[in-house]
Formats: C-alpha cells, sequence, structure tokens
C-alpha cells in the first residue's frame, strides 16, 4: 500500500496501473488514474489495520480547490506470482 500511495505521489502511473491485479486491470483507465494523482496534492498516509490480504488506510490530500480531503478505504490484495495486487476496495464515506 505505502508503495502505490507513493507513486500516486510521483505520478508513476505506470506502476499504479501495473500493481493492479491482472483479472480487474483491464476495469482500470490509466487517464483516470493519471488525472487523480496529478490533480491532488498528497499530504500523507495512514495505515488503520492489516491483515495478510486488506489494508485500510487515510490518504489525505488537497483537491483542486486546496481543500483537504480524506480518501479512507479498506483495499483488498491478492497474491499471484510471489507478488501482491491491488484487487479491489471499499470506501468509507
Amino acid at each position: 500500500m505505502r508503495a502505490r500511495y507513493s507513486a500516486f505521489v510521483l505520478q508513476n502511473i505506470d506502476f499504479i496501473y501495473q500493481t493492479f491485479h491482472p483479472q480487474t486491470r483491464r476495469f482500470q483507465k490509466r487517464s483516470d488514474i493519471e488525472n487523480w494523482s496529478r490533480n491532488s496534492h498528497w499530504q500523507g498516509l495512514e495505515i488503520v489495520k492489516t491483515t495478510e490480504s486488506t489494508v485500510e488506510f487515510k490518504a489525505f490530500y488537497l483537491d483542486q480547490n486546496l481543500d483537504l480531503q480524506t480518501h479512507h478505504e479498506k483495499s483488498n490484495f491478492k497474491k499471484w506470482n510471489g507478488n501482491w495486487y491491488y484487487v479491489d476496495g471499499k470506501l468509507f464515506l
């Protein structure tokens, strides 16, 4: 999760895209990922809770209006060919 957050901060869109699980990757739009990464001013990451295959986190960012936002999610990961991949997540509103 920390690597994916860092990739958003550094706008490393290829890394973010490649860390989606191969079964779900085709549902992702690179342009959406890039827009969110580039239009957000990332402020920090808080890991709330982890299990072997889930990470609950809060990512803080300033939106285009410079309002502080919190992306609170419980992410599901799956190991495939020795690597962990992001499958999906549940947002907390």
